[in-house]
């Protein structure tokens, strides 16, 4: 019974003095995928960053690339306790084949991993020009004719399309996925994998009607390649701007519309102290003879809210826009709009505003 109860001992010992002077050294990633590049590439450059998570210092003794075609420099060599360090490498694809797989071993003081191995991967292709002119957007493996798409206006609810061209330079074929749409977005690609050299449409469907969006906006459709790791850094920029078409109403449908009229389309909190917030309420009729209704508020910045009680107002109902003012970053004069989007025919988008004087400490 004595033995077991000495043992448990110097095993506890043991693991209090690994936890003491624990060393461990992590990467922000371990694999630096360059796509395609050209074999006249000029200190074409990757980043790894490593950290030390423990608390005991750890030495990079050395590195060594798997090319002498491979430069590495690191900003520090010894790294205390939760200290970071960036290893910046320089690869010539000069004399590299089509598609490469290069090493570069790290060797540490870490007792845990005392070698780590990082890897570059690519393919180095040189572009015809006229690809390149007609596909400048390069996203990893695809180069696009455009990095979005813009709507223009929008007729709610209508479903507009437009149409984007990807060409693949690899020497093999690739299958795009798009996960995640949302129901608002229908992503259609003819054809869906994309053969060596040669091109895809990717048209892009957006339905007003269903996403209930008003104004201007702003989406971004994610891609990825089937069998590699999601990239939020791979996106198509989509942008529009929401309206209602009053065109066809006749002289009637005008004179029943709704009319949206404010008492006063400006409040002035005259000064106030950095980081003291500011209400006020902007109080508006409806002077029209059919219903209003609120499709949206929209303000200039993050730091003013808008909001309202509901949406629809009969006609000679009155109705209040509540504004809220952050100041924490504000300084000296102050002025930001609040933009109300309605169904009134003649003042789609009324603009109030909320200013003032921001004083520090």
């Amino acid at each position: 019974m004595k033995k077991i109860h000495l043992i448990a001992l110097v095993f506890s010992t043991l693991f209090v003095s690994v936890q003491t002077f624990a060393q461990y050294l992590s990467f922000d990633k371990v694999t630096y995928d360059y796509g395609i590049i050209k074999d006249n590439s000029v200190n074409t450059q990757a980043v790894f960053m490593c950290t030390n998570r423990g608390d005991a210092p750890i030495i990079i003794k050395k590195i060594v690339p798997s090319s002498p075609d491979i430069v590495c420099n690191i900003t520090r060599d010894t790294l205390e306790a939760g200290l970071r360090a960036s290893i910046s490498v320089s690869l010539d694809p000069k004399n590299l084949k089509s598609m490469f797989k290069e090493y570069i071993d790290v060797y540490t003081t870490d007792k845990m991993l005392g070698k780590i191995t990082l890897t570059l991967v690519g393919t180095v292709k040189n572009i015809d020009p006229i690809v390149e002119q007609l596909y400048p957007q390069v996203f990893d493996l695809v180069r696009l004719s455009t990095s979005g798409i813009s709507y223009g206006n929008i007729n709610y609810p209508a479903t507009v399309s437009d149409t984007i061209v990807m060409y693949n330079p690899q020497d093999t074929a690739i299958t795009i996925l798009f996960p995640n749409v949302p129901n608002y977005l229908t992503v259609r690609m003819y054809p869906e994998t994309i053969q060596p050299n040669s091109t895809a449409l990717v048209v892009v469907s957006y339905n007003s009607g269903q996403r209930k969006e008003w104004g201007q906006f702003y989406e971004k459709l994610y891609f990825e390649f089937q069998g590699k790791k999601m990239s939020y850094k791979k996106r198509i920029s989509l942008s529009g701007n929401v309206t209602e078409d009053f065109s066809n109403l006749t002289k009637k449908q005008l004179k029943n519309a709704p009319k949206i009229k404010f008492q006063t389309e400006t409040f002035n909190f005259d000064t106030v102290k950095q980081g003291a917030p500011v209400a006020c309420k902007f109080h508006f009729t409806n002077e029209g003879k059919s219903t209003l209704e609120i499709r949206k508020i929209k303000t200039s910045c993050g730091c003013t809210a808008g909001s309202m009680e509901k949406m629809s107002y009969v006609k000679g109902e009155e109705g209040d826009v509540d504004v809220t003012l952050n100041t924490r970053n504000k300084h000296g004069n102050v002025r930001q709009i609040i933009t109300i989007i309605s169904n009134d025919p003649v003042n789609t988008e009324t603009k109030v505003y909320i200013e003032g004087v921001v004083v520090s400490e």
